[in-house]
């Protein structure tokens, strides 16, 4: 039987100190960050949000912008169009019930245009310090191949890992987790044999 606690432990000990790849300043800028990098990578985020941020450094300079303004700075990333669209509402929502400030409620946050449970979890977590689990791709596939969840659903996945993981270490584990499926557990090649959960993981879904 899978040793989750090990497992844990382990994850923790690999990465101490849980991090986002995206560089953000504010919940606000962690928002903006988030809602881009769907199916953009990060590296790429955050050359966009760089100059992003000088001209909308708030939510009431984003809210005043017109959609058209949004869309050509955001204009590399993948999806630009929507985004951008979901970007303008959510400013003007965020200065029209929150006085410009992003809430740290997560019913709040997925009741924003192109957020859902991920964002708001994540926003929560890193933005606010609040215990919460943000599931990515990296975080589920992980998941299941240590057998800590055996769903394909991203709230299974984290329910699972809330029974598994003592909630005050909730954030580091799974910021660990999208380190670890990004660099190690890869989806196509994963580096099983340089892995430090290689001993105890029983490989699910792998050949």
């Amino acid at each position: 039987m899978t040793n989750f606690k090990e497992i844990v432990e382990r994850v923790l000990s690999n990465y101490p100190k849980p991090k986002l790849e995206l560089d953000f300043k504010s919940p606000y800028e962690l928002l903006v960050g988030l809602v881009l990098s769907a199916r953009c990578r990060d590296s790429l985020t955050n050359r966009i949000t760089k100059d992003f941020f000088k001209k909308y450094p708030t939510p009431k300079e984003m809210s005043e912008a017109s959609t058209e303004d949004i869309n050509e700075m955001i204009a590399s990333c993948s999806m630009h169009n929507t985004k951008a669209k979901n970007l303008k509402k959510i400013a003007e929502i965020l200065c029209e019930k929150y006085s410009c400030e992003v809430p740290s409620s997560f019913e709040k946050l997925i009741a924003l245009p192109g957020v859902a449970d991920k964002t708001a979890n994540m926003v929560l977590s890193f933005g606010f310090g609040i215990p919460a689990i943000g599931v990515d791709t990296h975080v589920l596939r992980v998941a299941n191949r240590v057998g800590m969840s055996s769903s394909n659903k991203a709230k299974q996945v984290e329910e699972d890992i809330k029974k598994i993981c003592p909630k005050d270490k909730w954030i580091a584990f799974y910021s660990g987790l999208i380190l670890l499926g990004r660099y190690v557990c890869k989806a196509k090649s994963p580096m099983c044999g340089s892995c430090f959960l290689n001993d105890i993981c029983p490989k699910r879904g792998l050949k």
